[in-house]
């Protein structure tokens, strides 16, 4: 029996068209108005009573469905084209109409096997099922995009000399929230690690308040760019992080600060099904290297509102929030994973703040600023190490 999924909605377009979207999915299609009919009588008719009762008609059609994350992690998460002149349309019959619907999972035969693709992905080639974000991204940019993922992460986020952010987001976010931090929270003399630097930009940052700064990364092609790049005041390393010893060249009690971001994220949802890294040893280790007096700073992608559609007007923004304890798509961990978490790696919450954009990125992109104005899409924790 046919039926339309639980989660699927419509919302209108201009002239004269409907957008469908599977928000479970996030899959979508555009129909003019008089196909939204169609999806109804779908559930209630065989394809030979529709076939005869529509056998002359057409419908126009927009297949605006896209993995929009290829132009950045905070690119607009909402899975269809924005700008009407990028719609591809088309006039299609009924027997292709539906197809379309069942391409979209706008409709399903059987839900049993519909939940089933809810599932992680088994291998790269893996189009059976939806997989997380991770597996997503990760296949699109192989498959699709044929891009380096390594090389991706960075140039997504940074300028071609790495020595400045994008006029995204990530600047309007991250960059200005931090810049302004850096300065009210460190002073000259502090020793400060920053743990999972990449090409040190913010390690350079840090360095211009005067505090000495190591940066380390895993990645030895992120660490040859972060020296070349290096401000006065910077070190950086590559050692791996979360492995069990890796870290015992840095001095016990050594740091007043460390400074992580954008990748504890990955202790709770690995990007590889193979990876098993583990939060308490980087917890360990943190608390070791910290000063009993030390503070360790942790930004990273809100555990709610990443990743989630931007729909409504620019001005008055609205979201979908189809998950949350038991996730499929997302990554981040939930509050309570989070902050339980800290506590059993040894740290209490002293303070957290959920970062807003700069007012002037409303110039750049109305519709991204005033989401993130109202939805956050980053937050910080100051933590203090238990005695």
């Amino acid at each position: 029996m046919v039926v339309i999924p639980s989660g699927v909605i419509g919302f209108p377009e201009k002239n004269n068209f409907w957008i469908l979207m599977n928000t479970f999915s996030r899959t979508c299609l555009a129909i003019e108005s008089s196909g939204m009919k169609i999806l109804h009588e779908v559930c209630s008719n065989t394809s030979d009573e529709l076939n005869s009762k529509y056998k002359n008609e057409q419908w126009e059609i927009c297949d605006i469905e896209w993995f929009s994350h290829e132009k950045g992690l905070l690119a607009d998460p909402t899975p269809y084209m924005r700008k009407k002149e990028q719609w591809d349309s088309k006039f299609v019959k009924i027997n292709e109409l539906i197809q379309l619907f069942y391409k979209h999972y706008l409709i399903v035969e059987n839900e049993t096997d519909y939940l089933k693709k809810f599932h992680n992905k088994t291998s790269l080639l893996d189009r059976e099922h939806f997989g997380n974000f991770h597996q997503q991204l990760g296949q699109h940019l192989m498959l699709v995009k044929r891009e380096n993922s390594s090389k991706w992460w960075i140039k997504q986020k940074f300028n071609d000399d790495f020595t400045s952010l994008r006029n995204n987001l990530y600047d309007a976010i991250q960059g200005n929230f931090l810049k302004k931090y850096f300065k009210k929270k460190f002073h000259s003399g502090d020793q400060i690690i920053d743990i999972g630097c990449g090409v040190g930009y913010y390690s350079n940052m840090i360095s211009e308040t005067g505090a000495s700064v190591l940066g380390i990364d895993p990645n030895a092609e992120y660490i040859k760019i972060a020296k070349k790049n290096g401000y006065k005041g910077t070190k950086f390393k590559v050692i791996d992080v979360g492995v069990e010893g890796s870290l015992d060249s840095i001095p016990t009690a050594s740091a007043d600060y460390i400074f992580m971001s954008d990748a504890l994220l990955f202790y709770f949802v690995p990007i590889l099904e193979n990876q098993k890294p583990d939060i308490q040893v980087l917890f360990n280790d943190i608390h070791r290297i910290l000063k009993p007096d030390g503070l360790f700073i942790n930004l990273e992608p809100h555990y709610i509102f990443w990743l989630l559609p931007w729909l409504g007007d620019e001005k008055k923004p609205y979201t979908i929030l189809t998950e949350y304890i038991h996730k499929t798509f997302g990554v981040t961990p939930t509050i309570s994973q989070l902050v339980q978490s800290y506590s059993r790696g040894g740290f209490n919450v002293s303070w957290m703040e959920e970062l807003t954009p700069d007012k002037n990125f409303e110039l750049v992109d109305k519709r991204g600023y005033n989401f993130a104005n109202q939805f956050p899409l980053w937050h910080l924790f100051e933590l203090k190490p238990k005695s």
